[in-house]
This record gives structure tokens, sequence and C-alpha cells, in this order.
């Protein structure tokens, strides 16, 4: 059994993993409790894993934080992967390839696991993140913007009064609150559909779309053919994992 971690901007999210399969898992969201406090009530009762695989993308300070609470309550150090030029089916499209978020790199390697077609990986956390893949593994490249989410914040702080309230999804609004609520999230939709077609008229084939993360309700309800990702990172981790043991099922 192996301790799979997604160390996300914003959520942790982790799960035990064996017999190519989560066993148990649980996310919580990092900015609002201290990570301690946080792994101390998950972990607590777990069972000591034979190997701990981490994904992250947030600064060094918090990999060192995790990496010393895990040290402490399994007794054993975790691997901290990073994006190969290729691996697991897929090639890297970034001349460095670590520069590629882990998240996104290990989040395609499922997908072209799980069917290999050319398709477009939309992930919404704290940024959104688009990537292309052809049919066979090759990454494309893809784009970096902020969620809806960050966009609203961003706007809170930055003007005197949008953004600062609740609003509801419409197409042309008549207040403010629905003004900064439909504007980001339909500028994210925008920009899922014009990379679509820019892969599309790259490829000359049809893109299927799947979309992951804690942002993806907002704007998955606007685009019906876009298919959701379930636990891509942790799934793309178990694939690492299974490469390095040599066991497929690991």
């Amino acid at each position: 059994m192996k301790l799979l971690v997604d160390f996300g901007n914003t959520r942790l999210k982790w799960a035990l993993w064996a017999d190519g399969r989560p066993a148990m898992g649980g996310v919580f969201a990092h900015e609002d409790t201290p990570l301690e406090a946080a792994l101390s009530n998950n972990w607590t009762a777990l069972p000591r894993p034979e190997a701990i695989l981490v994904a992250s993308v947030v600064r060094p300070e918090l990999e060192q934080e995790l990496s010393k609470l895990i040290k402490a309550h399994f007794g054993q150090k975790a691997e901290y992967v990073r994006s190969p030029a290729a691996a697991l089916g897929i090639r890297n499209a970034y001349a460095q390839p670590g520069q590629l978020g882990v998240d996104r790199f290990l989040a395609l390697a499922a997908l072209h696991a799980a069917s290999p077609r050319a398709q477009i990986l939309v992930s919404c956390g704290t940024a959104l993140t688009l990537d292309a893949l052809s049919a066979d593994g090759m990454h494309l490249g893809g784009l970096i913007a902020p969620s809806p989410a960050l966009m609203r914040r961003a706007l809170g702080r930055g003007t005197a009064r949008v953004g600062e309230n609740a609003g509801a999804l419409v197409e042309i609004a008549d207040n403010t609150a629905d003004a900064a609520y439909s504007g980001c999230v339909l500028a994210a939709v925008a920009l899922i559909e014009r990379f679509r077609a820019s892969v599309r008229a790259r490829l000359g084939e049809e893109i299927a779309v799947t979309g992951d993360g804690g942002g993806l309700d907002e704007w998955l309800p606007l685009m019906a053919d876009v298919e959701r990702g379930r636990d891509l990172v942790l799934r793309g981790l178990a694939l690492w994992s299974a490469r390095e043991s040599g066991h497929p099922s690991a």
C-alpha cells in the first residue's frame, strides 16, 4: 500500500493506493488549516505505507514542512516527483521539462493511459491550466490563466467594490455582483473554447476535453461535452509508482 499526495496551491489531496485503486483518502484546504493539525487529523490512524509519493506545486518551504511531518508520522522519506522529458507514454513539450507543473504532467499521463486520443485537459484550481495532447502521447503545450475564483479575488483587491459580493451566472448582467461573477466564468469558458479550436486546427480532428479540479463546477454546466476527470493527479502518481516498482497493478 502506498500513500499518494497531490499538494496543490490551495488544497492537499491524499489517498492510500493498493491493487490499482484508492483504499481511502481525503482532501483539505491548507490555506485555511495549519498543515500539521490537518495531517494529524487525517493520518494518525493510517498504517505505515511502503512508499510515499508527492506531486507538489507549492513553494519549497511548504514542501519542507510536509517532509518533516511525513517523517514524524511514518518514519520515512517522501519521494517528490518532478516532470520529466518523457515518461508514462507522455512526451513533454517544454524545452525545460521541469517547468511543466508535475500535476499537469501526471494528470495527462492518467488521461492518456485511460484513453489515448487527441484531447485537452483543463484543470481548474487556483489557476486555470489547459494542456493539449495528441493521440500518440505528444504534449503540444498549453496555457495558464487565473481561475474564475482567482479573477474575482483580484477584482476585489484591485477595485473599490467590484467582485466583493456573490453573484449569479447570467449572459448579460444588470448588477455588479452578477457582472463580476459571470464575466470571470465566461472568460474561462471563452479561453477553453478558443484553445480547443486552435488544437483542432493543428491536429485536424475533433478534440475531447476533460476537466478536473476544485473550481470545475462553476463552468462545467456551460460546456456539455466536457468530461469530468476524477483524481487524475493521484492516478498519475499511481502510474509513476507502478513504473518504478515494475508492477503495473501496484
